[in-house]
């Protein structure tokens, strides 16, 4: 390519020359012919050396006056020549003077008008441009054409399939191209890679996160984020934008200067966790990561912990301090005699109430800590529920409650005999103690879908629609007055629920309040 651009390069010097060479040898014509025509309104005047005028071509020399006094025949007869400008009174006109000391002593002058000088000059300034127009217009378009004739092949190159043509001194920088090309194309491809990578991580993430810079703009939220915020685009947006709250904005604001920090914030009856972290970049850029975590399910567990320490704490200490304030009397000998087997009595009683509730309780730790015991043996439903009946049998009658266990053939199940033993005492038990004088209550015993189904019906108080939902709570009670009375723990149903969903069950009620209740509990047969 080289001894191309060097062949044009040359050849446009050439071009330019030869338009300078023309220029100049018109000029020089055209300034011959005009100093031809000029040299006849030149003005020659022989002076002698004492100012006479001895000749002029435009003037009698006998009627002109003496020269000597003249500026530039002085300064010629001293120095031998003299050049001058002044106004001629003899022609009228500003003239430049040329004076030269002759050898025999006489002074020859020349004079020439400015007018004339500058018809000289001026007479060339429309060629001199017009040359100068015509050889820049032509230069323009030929270096134009050169230009277009050296670039075209370089436009028609594809890079993508490149063919340098006459050009191999390009080949190095195609080569220099295709290799940074390939650079490129690598990184782009690692950086596609980078970001589905980043995008399949954020997509699998169950927590909220949003990444924010240090103008609190959102640069990076995933969908759970936008879940819990409710909105429906994050990127771009300012974090005011997706949330108002103080505290929210508060320790944001904590973050930013550098402390890590949280909270707990609640969207629609959800619980979630909050962790604001500082983020900072390689160039110390000062972001923060805000990390949403759900603890609803938590929340709730520790909030039902704090309730159920509260009322066992409750259910322990009425029965404790009746038995020491019981026992203090009788310690202080403030009791008759005859009133002994009685206080005997009460003590007894709430002491079994103690065991009781204190026996419900460890129960209930074995299924939350997953330690229940698996005794699984194969024994006859039916006559289990038999037992139970014949167990409550005076119970029933003091409460004037008739139990009836539906008839039929036995009905064989592998299961923990003793867990489904309290399952059934829990619910006749309720059957009688919130039933009616003269009511009665019902056990059936079917196989259903792989299920045996425990129904319990009464003809009880029933419980009404809003106390349904949490019938199954530990130490819930719907009648707070009545359970006092009956010596309930508040715990029967909960354990119920959970030898059910122990068994693989589940438990089902239904009530209608002044017409009675019905419990029916779902346990799979392992061999069914």
């Amino acid at each position: 390519m080289n001894h191309r651009i060097f062949r044009y390069m040359g050849l446009l010097v050439l071009l330019m020359a030869t338009s300078f060479s023309l220029l100049l040898f018109s000029f020089s014509g055209s300034l011959g012919a005009e100093i031809r025509d000029s040299l006849d309104s030149l003005r020659v005047t022989l002076i002698a050396s004492d100012g006479r005028v001895l000749f002029d071509n435009e003037a009698n020399p006998a009627e002109m006056e003496n020269h000597l006094s003249r500026p530039e025949v002085q300064e010629a007869l001293e120095k031998g020549y003299s050049e001058n400008e002044r106004f001629s009174g003899t022609v009228g006109e500003t003239t430049h003077y040329y004076a030269l000391r002759l050898g025999d002593g006489n002074i020859l002058r020349i004079a020439l008008t400015v007018n004339d000088a500058g018809k000289v000059v001026s007479h060339f300034v429309p060629q001199i441009l017009l040359c100068l127009l015509a050889a820049a217009l032509l230069t323009f378009l030929i270096a134009r054409a050169l230009t277009r004739r050296l670039v075209e092949p370089l436009n028609a190159i594809d890079l993508d399939d490149p063919d340098i043509g006459p050009y191999e001194e390009l080949l190095p920088f195609i080569r220099r191209i295709e290799r940074q090309k390939k650079e490129l194309a690598d990184r782009r491809s690692d950086l596609e890679e980078r970001e589905e990578t980043l995008r399949m991580v954020m997509r699998s993430i169950h927590e909220g996160l949003i990444l924010i810079d240090g103008h609190g703009t959102v640069l990076l939220a995933n969908q759970s984020a936008l879940e819990i915020l409710g909105a429906g685009e994050a990127s771009g947006h300012n974090i005011v934008e997706l949330c108002r709250e103080t505290e929210f904005l508060e320790k944001l604001r904590v973050c930013r200067e550098g402390t890590r920090t949280e909270m707990v914030f609640c969207k629609e009856e959800r619980v979630y966790s909050v962790f604001f972290n500082p983020a900072r970049g390689e160039e110390g850029a000062g972001g923060t990561m805000i990390l949403f975590v759900e603890t609803t399910e938590r929340y709730a567990a520790e909030a039902q912990r704090k309730e159920f320490s509260a009322n066992v704490s409750h259910e322990l200490k009425t029965p404790l301090t009746t038995i020491s304030a019981l026992s203090e009397m009788i310690a202080g000998g403030t009791v008759r005699p005859e009133d002994l087997p009685r206080f005997g009595e009460r003590i007894h009683a709430q002491a079994g109430r103690l065991i009781s509730t204190i026996e419900d309780i460890i129960r209930l730790s074995e299924f939350d800590e997953g330690s229940a015991v698996r005794e699984f043996c194969r024994f006859d439903l039916r006559e289990l529920a038999f037992s139970v009946a014949e167990a409550l049998k005076d119970k029933a009658a003091k409460h004037e409650v008739s139990v009836e266990i539906e008839p039929g053939a036995p009905l064989m199940v592998t299961a923990n005999r003793r867990m489904l033993d309290e399952l059934l005492y829990n619910l006749v038990d309720n059957a009688i103690t919130y039933n009616c004088a003269g009511g009665s209550a019902g056990v059936s015993l079917k196989a259903e879908d792989g299920y045996c189904v425990i129904a319990v019906r009464d003809t009880g108080i029933g419980i009404a629609k809003e106390h349904l939902g949490r019938i199954f709570e530990r130490f819930y009670r719907v009648d707070q007055s009545r359970s006092k009375r009956t010596g309930g723990t508040g715990l029967g149903l909960s354990i119920v629920k959970h030898i059910a969903e122990f068994h693989g069950g589940k438990v089902e009620l239904t009530s209608q309040e002044g017409k009675g209740s019905c419990v029916r509990c779902f346990i799979r047969d392992r061999e069914l």
